[in-house]
């Protein structure tokens, strides 16, 4: 003989087991719709019954975590956190079903990304998964274009000194000119480098290759402290030559400061991006 709230909470685990076993044969292999949706079903039924009842207690996480499940499976992953976040809470302690979980939807393991051949993905999908070069990625890519354009147009413009004007320069303080072509040595060495990283990079994206991630990091760290130390060794050379008060040299470093402005708000905007954005981790698979 059991008691009636013994008997209801194995009516209730008996449901569960059932609910569990079509979400299993739901998602063996290729993923069953019409199954799923029935689970689906099945599922908002038992929640009318025994989400409030506290007969079940917190057997009722059980409810959640299937939830979770079933919007995982249906590739969608922000409500699938939210319920299984609720699935813990309900039972009053973290397990490992439920963090297994959470670790795969924090990483951008969607499983629309794992289980759908990225050629035969549709373009609703790509969007709603954040699939793909577009959004803030896209925004980011045609900057780096931009800057690699503007880059290379004043490295031939302006990126080197003539013998003149180091002669020049040297009457008028014995070594400046030296010093300031040492100066514009590293400058277009780095330059150099800076568009190798540029190119490099911006291949690795279109590529949608995993390497394009510490690619841009680092080329965006590399920008900004380069143009932080050219800008602090200009600025000590002019300075002690006595052309810091120059009306040309006072407008070049207020341009160039503006330039290391730039970086320095790209390195924090766009590397905690590539951090934590879900469409890179779900673009940049190969």
């Amino acid at each position: 003989m059991q008691l009636p709230h013994s008997e209801n909470r194995q009516k209730y685990i008996d449901q569960i087991k059932v609910v569990e076993a079509n979400l299993k044969d739901a998602t063996s292999g290729e993923k069953d719709k019409a199954l799923l949706a029935l689970v689906q079903k099945r599922l908002d039924s038992l929640a009318e019954k025994y989400q409030f009842s506290e007969e079940i207690g917190t057997a009722r996480y059980k409810l959640y975590e299937l939830q979770a499940l079933v919007h995982y499976f249906n590739g969608h992953d922000d409500d699938a956190l939210d319920f299984i976040n609720q699935a813990i809470e309900m039972r009053g302690e973290p397990y490992a079903k439920a963090e297994k979980l959470k670790k795969q939807l924090s990483l951008g393991d969607s499983y629309l990304s794992k289980t759908t051949n990225p050629d035969k993905i549709t373009k609703e999908q790509r969007r709603d998964q954040k699939i793909g070069l577009e959004g803030w990625l896209a925004l980011f890519i045609v900057g780096q274009i931009l800057a690699l354009l503007i880059t290379v147009f004043r490295f031939f413009s302006d990126g080197f000194m003539s013998s003149s004007d180091v002669s020049t320069l040297n009457e008028y303080e014995h070594g400046l000119g030296d010093t300031l072509q040492a100066l514009t040595a590293f400058e277009n060495t780095a330059v150099i480098i800076y568009v190798v990283l540029l190119i490099t990079m911006l291949m690795l994206l279109f590529r949608k290759r995993k390497l394009a991630k510490p690619f841009a990091i680092a080329t965006l760290i590399f920008a900004a402290a380069y143009g932080m130390i050219d800008y602090a060794a200009a600025s000590d050379i002019f300075s002690s030559s006595g052309l810091a008060g120059n009306a040309e040299i006072q407008a070049m470093m207020s341009k160039y400061s503006g330039d290391v402005g730039r970086s320095v708000i790209g390195v924090l905007i766009w590397v905690p991006y590539f951090l934590i954005s879900k469409r890179v981790k779900r673009t940049l698979t190969k």
